[in-house]
Parts: C-alpha cells; sequence; structure tokens
C-alpha cells in the first residue's frame, strides 16, 4: 500500500481525542474488547504473575491513552511516558494534571478493579496511576538517539502498544525502530508488545492514517533480530467488522532482553 495516501499519526493534524473518542470507549465502537480489554487483562496477568518485574516501565503507546497504566502503576514505582507529537502530550498532561475536559479512564479503572478483585477501589486508581509517572518525554525516530535532548537511563520494562506500526512507513523502518527502542531496555528486561496483524489503515473522523500491515512471522523475526527471547505470544482474532480500521488480530507478546540487536541480513525476506 502506498503510504503517501494516507496521512501519518506523528502529522500535525492528528486529533488526539478523536483516537480516544473512536477507538477507547465502550459503546462508541465495536473493537473495544479488542483494543482496550484484551490489553488491560494480559497486563494484568502478566505482571500479577510476577514474570515481569522492576523498578522502571518506559512506556510507547498510540495516543495519549492512559488505560493501560492503571494495571502498570501497581507494579512500578517509575513510569516514563514517550510520546512523538506536542498535541498528543498536551492531551496525556490533561489528564495527568486533572484539568477540566481531560479524558475519564473510570471505564477502565473499573475493568482494572474488577480484575483484582477491588472492584470498590476504582476510584483512586485513576490517581495511583498519575502519581507513578514521573515524566513524559517527546519522540523522534528520525534522531539516532529518539529522546533527544533527554537521556535516560535504561528500564526494567517496556511496554509498546500499538505505536511502531503507525509511525514506521515500512517493515525495515520497524526493525530500525524497534532496535531503537529496544536499547532503552536493559539486558533481561521484559518488553510487552501490542499489536495488530494485517492492519492497513485507521479513520479518525474524515482522515485515514496509514498503519503497517504485517503478519506473525514477520514480527517474531523482528524482535528476536532486536535481541529478544519471545516468552509467549498471545493472538485474540477479532469478531468484528469495523468502519475505523483494518485488522484481523491482535497480539500481545512477552519478550525477554538477552542482547543489543544486531543486522541480521534473514529480516530482508520481508522488505
Amino acid at each position: 500500500m502506498d503510504s503517501s495516501l494516507h496521512k501519518h499519526y506523528h502529522d500535525e493534524e492528528f486529533d488526539p481525542r478523536g483516537l480516544l473518542d473512536t477507538y477507547c470507549y465502550n459503546g462508541t465502537n465495536d473493537m473495544f474488547e479488542d483494543l482496550v480489554v484484551f490489553p488491560i487483562t494480559q497486563l494484568f496477568k502478566t505482571f500479577s504473575s510476577g514474570r515481569v518485574r522492576g523498578e522502571t516501565l518506559l512506556d510507547v503507546t498510540m495516543g495519549p491513552a492512559a488505560f493501560h497504566l492503571l494495571t502498570a502503576c501497581d507494579f512500578f514505582k517509575e513510569i516514563n511516558v514517550i510520546e512523538f507529537t506536542d498535541a498528543n502530550i498536551r492531551e496525556f498532561e490533561m489528564w495527568r494534571n486533572k484539568e477540566p475536559g481531560a479524558a475519564d479512564w473510570s471505564h477502565a479503572a473499573k475493568i482494572v478493579c474488577e480484575l483484582e478483585g477491588k472492584s470498590e477501589e476504582w476510584p483512586g486508581k485513576e490517581d495511583k496511576a498519575r502519581r507513578a509517572v514521573k515524566r513524559v518525554v517527546k519522540c523522534d525516530f528520525t534522531n539516532d538517539n529518539p529522546l533527544e535532548p533527554v537521556v535516560l537511563p535504561q528500564m526494567d520494562c517496556l511496554l509498546s502498544m500499538y505505536v511502531l506500526q503507525v509511525v514506521s512507513k515500512d517493515l525495515q523502518a520497524f526493525c530500525n525502530n524497534l532496535k531503537k527502542l529496544a536499547a532503552m531496555l536493559k539486558i533481561g528486561g521484559h518488553m510487552l508488545m501490542v499489536a495488530s496483524y494485517n492492519s492497513s489503515c485507521y479513520w479518525i473522523g474524515e482522515h485515514k492514517f496509514f498503519s503497517l500491515s504485517f503478519e506473525e512471522e514477520f514480527i517474531r523475526e523482528a524482535v528476536c533480530d532486536a535481541g529478544f527471547i519471545i516468552e509467549n505470544l498471545e493472538t485474540l482474532p477479532t469478531k468484528k467488522t469495523s468502519n475505523f480500521a483494518t485488522y484481523d488480530h491482535v497480539i500481545f507478546m512477552i519478550a525477554c532482553k538477552e542482547r543489543e540487536g544486531l543486522v541480521k541480513k534473514g529480516i530482508q525476506q520481508f522488505i
């Protein structure tokens, strides 16, 4: 697909609230179970099992969403958020600072607290997540250090949700961007990745945006090439046909970083 026919996620015209309203609220779309409930459930299962531990988490997620942080805040003392546009950062900071008109994640807080068996504690969950977020940093993958001029220590855990496939123009760029993210993670640390298979585009209002399409063989090769061992890969086939986005599966991957990423010729078969 010619990506020039679509807008891109990091365009200035990107509408952060439009993204949240379209994809993150139950009743506004048929994808809520796929895109929100499935990741929340998998994150809770992963963190509560004790298999992924540490003090620090780096979150790189599509849009100014916070629903996934409502689980992470119970297991990590420090959460660092990276974003790609000033508009997304402003929208996220509105929520973080409890400003009037900020996004409301109470529906996600109720889901998380039900999973925890503490359904009555949902009113305080968003505030706990806000306190865990220590900084929000702008990211630019065209730089060798995407966070330039900020330098962060390597993290214990990296959480990547949907974003790599919407900021990468092709499969080679995806591999390069994944390695840049991997460099921000400690050896022995874990990457948790949420992505979708065969996703070519998504809509926000009247605007059509590019999404990079790939299948399981590619993502397994790319992740291993970036220095990871895949420990688990859960796949959820979509049961809905959406007018807003094209995809046929959502995945949740747990991968442990064993080394720094190396160039591997085998990846070229997908390019």
